[in-house]
């Protein structure tokens, strides 16, 4: 099983404006990252001196709506990882809580924690 870990997007979002790919590598996406750095490498480098600044701009924008999309993607992989609903009242709690926050109900443990 994949461990899924909370990431920051403001990071991510930092880290490919520094270094173009570098942010999809920090939130897991290693490939995609190598090929977001040389992609972006090559635009940026045929573009011609008087476009490189909106260029980049450009390709960074659109990186960063990707990666509020895959961070979105993620933080739903980490609250379906780590939550359950409450048999009673249906509110989401904690996979090892055995009394529910929202009720005060006792839940059943669930299977595999």
């Amino acid at each position: 099983m994949t461990k899924i870990k909370d990431k920051s997007l403001p990071l991510a979002i930092g880290l490919n404006l520094l270094l173009p790919g570098a942010g999809y590598m920090y939130m897991g996406r290693v490939i995609l990252g190598i090929g977001a750095m040389l992609i972006v490498s090559l635009i940026v480098l045929g573009s011609g001196l008087l476009l490189i600044v909106p260029t980049w701009l450009g390709t960074n924008a659109i990186m960063a709506i990707d990666m509020w999309i895959l961070f979105n993607k993620n933080k739903a992989a980490l609250e379906t990882a780590t939550t359950r609903k409450c048999p009673h009242c249906a509110e989401l709690i904690q996979k090892e809580a055995k009394v529910c926050k929202h009720c005060h109900r006792d839940v059943p443990v669930a299977a595999g924690v």
